[in-house]
C-alpha cells in the first residue's frame, strides 16, 4: 500500500513492491489517480487479537481496537503486543496511534442509562458469539459463556443471548453513566490506555446535539 501511495504521488518513479503474498509491479496511467496531495496517508489496521496488535506496532501508523476488547484485555494483552511489534521495528509505543472506541451506555437520566445498558448487552452478546473474538472472553475466564453465545447464535436465539451478559461483565466492557458522568468516566477508563478515543454514539444520543458537544469538548480536554 505504501508503494502504491508513493507511485500515485510520483508516477514518473513508481515504487513497485514484491512480497511473499502480494506484489505491485504495474501501474497503468489510466488507473493512476495521482498526483495525490498526501503521498503518505497514515495506515491503520483493525485489532482484537495479538498478531494484528504486533503487526500494527511494527509497520502501521495506528490501529483501531475492536470495542469488544475490554479495558483490562486492552491494557494487559494488546498494549504489550503493540509495544513488542514497535520494538522489533526500532519504534516506540508512542509512535503508534492507539484508537479505542469503548462501548458506551449513557443517557440523560438513570432510566435512559438502564435502557442503554440493556441495548448494549444485546450488541455485546452478538460480538461475543464470534469464536474469533473469544480470546477476550478467555482473558476474563468467560470461555463457557462465549461457547453458549455461539450455540445460541446458531439456533437463531438472538434475543436470549443478551441474558448471558451480566452487569459485572458489562462494567468490564463499557463506560456507563449519565451525560454529566461520562467525561470523568471516560478519563478514568481510557487515560493512559488510548491515544485517541472515538465515540460510537447511537442515533438517540447524537440527536442531543448540545449534550454531545459538551461531551466531546470535555473529552478533548482530557
Amino acid at each position: 500500500m505504501k508503494a502504491m501511495f508513493e507511485t500515485f504521488a510520483d508516477s514518473a518513479q513508481p515504487k513497485f513492491f514484491k512480497g511473499q503474498h502480494y506484489q505491485f509491479t504495474l501501474m497503468s496511467p489510466f488507473f493512476n489517480p495521482g498526483p495525490i496531495e498526501y503521498p503518505h496517508p497514515p495506515i491503520y489496521i483493525a485489532v482484537i487479537n495479538t498478531y494484528m496488535a504486533r503487526l500494527a506496532g511494527e509497520i502501521c501508523e495506528g490501529l483501531r481496537l475492536h470495542p469488544l476488547a475490554t479495558f483490562k484485555y486492552a491494557r494487559e494483552v494488546i498494549v504489550p503486543q503493540i509495544e513488542a511489534g514497535a520494538r522489533k521495528a526500532g519504534r516506540r509505543l508512542s509512535d503508534i496511534d492507539h484508537v479505542g472506541a469503548p462501548f458506551l451506555a449513557i443517557g440523560k437520566n438513570r432510566e435512559e442509562v438502564e435502557a442503554a445498558k440493556q441495548a448494549l448487552k444485546q450488541r455485546i452478546s452478538f460480538y461475543a458469539s464470534t469464536r474469533t473474538y473469544h480470546s477476550v472472553l478467555a482473558h476474563h475466564g468467560w470461555e463457557e459463556i462465549g461457547l453458549q453465545l455461539h450455540q445460541l447464535s446458531l439456533e437463531g436465539k438472538w434475543r436470549e443471548m443478551a441474558n448471558l451478559i451480566a452487569d459485572d461483565m458489562l462494567e468490564e466492557w463499557a463506560v456507563i453513566g449519565t451525560y454529566e458522568e461520562v467525561v470523568p468516566r471516560v478519563k478514568e477508563r481510557c487515560a493512559g490506555l488510548f491515544s485517541t478515543v472515538m465515540l460510537d454514539l447511537p442515533a438517540r444520543v447524537m440527536a442531543e446535539e448540545e449534550h454531545v458537544r459538551r461531551i466531546v469538548q470535555g473529552i478533548q480536554q482530557l
